[in-house]
């Protein structure tokens, strides 16, 4: 357990120096490495599990060059979260495209329909596809389409002055914000104007959209025309739910950071089926912790059936 915990913050290499030095238990780091990756640790319940809202993500990560492949590694991510606030994973992914990861999830969960309300993600090409069946609405992430639009506008040689303030408008366009009472207690005429609202949005977007090909940024213009029509989901979602789900991705955002430290700051040339099972414990230490301390209990058969009492102390 020890080693799994610590090898998910640093390298192996320290592990191994840390352990020896302020543990006393030399462990070296060869053997640190076929510790965890002959431990299943890493497993994620996810059979039969709902969430209300899912959010996806990726990451480039440097992996070992093997069978003529280059060392671009690609990790894809997948969160669940429950409408009460609480996350739990679905799985993370290395060399898998979102095609095999919907079948995989399909298999697992759910057999007679979609395990999510809700998917929050950036967008990203065969995503929607790869997913479908599991999901019933989709929410493109605000602050991906706000931050994007600035590398497409720089793509396309606009200067960083108009960049900014395309920028800015993009997000007074888009934030629109929900009624702060109960579902129940909002009036219908107040739902009826969150309508128009989101009718009005998608209006200046069309204005928008016409800008950028006037000024001859077409690539812009397609990114926003197809971003468009889940771009306000989220209010839907409320008018016909009543539940608040997120209009950006910043929760899995920092769960990637978190990721991403791991994977690409502090070591390099990972096998695909190492940096998938570092990312599963990151995770699953971090949304999972009842999860992964019942599995060290089991597994070091800790029963909490000791019972240690203290008797005074003998001085000689």
């Amino acid at each position: 357990m020890i080693v799994s915990e610590v090898v998910s913050d640093q390298s192996y290499r320290r592990t191994s120096h840390h352990l020896d030095i302020i543990g006393d238990i030399p462990v070296p780091k060869s053997t640190a490495h076929r510790w965890v990756m002959e431990s299943d640790c890493d497993e994620l319940l996810v059979d039969n599990k709902v969430a209300d809202c899912l959010f996806v993500d990726g990451t480039g990560y440097k992996r070992r060059p093997e069978n003529g492949m280059n060392n671009r590694g690609e990790l894809r991510l997948v969160l669940g979260v429950r409408n009460d606030g609480s996350v739990f994973p679905f799985g993370a992914w290395s060399g898998s495209s979102w095609d095999e990861i919907g079948k995989e999830l399909r298999a697992k969960t759910l057999k007679n329909g979609p395990i999510v309300r809700l998917l929050i993600s950036d967008g990203e090409p065969g995503l929607s596809e790869g997913l479908a069946g599991l999901i019933n609405e989709q929410q493109r992430c605000h602050w991906h389409t706000i931050h994007d639009l600035n590398h497409m506008l720089w793509e396309e040689k606009s200067d960083l002055k108009e960049r900014r303030s395309m920028q800015s408008r993009l997000a007074g366009i888009i934030g629109i914000e929900l009624p702060d009472e109960e579902f129940e207690k909002v009036k219908e005429e107040d739902k009826t104007e969150l309508e128009n609202s989101v009718i009005k949005a998608e209006k200046k977007l069309d204005e928008f959209i016409g800008e950028f090909v006037k000024k001859g940024y077409n690539k812009t213009a397609n990114y926003i025309r197809n971003a468009k029509d889940k771009l306000f989901t989220y209010v839907r979602f409320w008018l016909k739910y009543g539940l608040v789900s997120s209009r950006t991705s910043s929760m899995i955002e920092r769960m990637m950071r978190e990721i991403g430290r791991r994977l690409k700051k502090i070591a390099f040339g990972w096998s695909e089926i190492g940096a998938a099972k570092m990312a599963r414990i990151i995770i699953k230490r971090i949304t999972s912790a009842d999860e992964w301390n019942k599995y060290w209990n089991k597994r070091l058969r800790i029963e909490d059936n000791v019972i240690l009492t203290y008797r005074g102390t003998f001085i000689k």
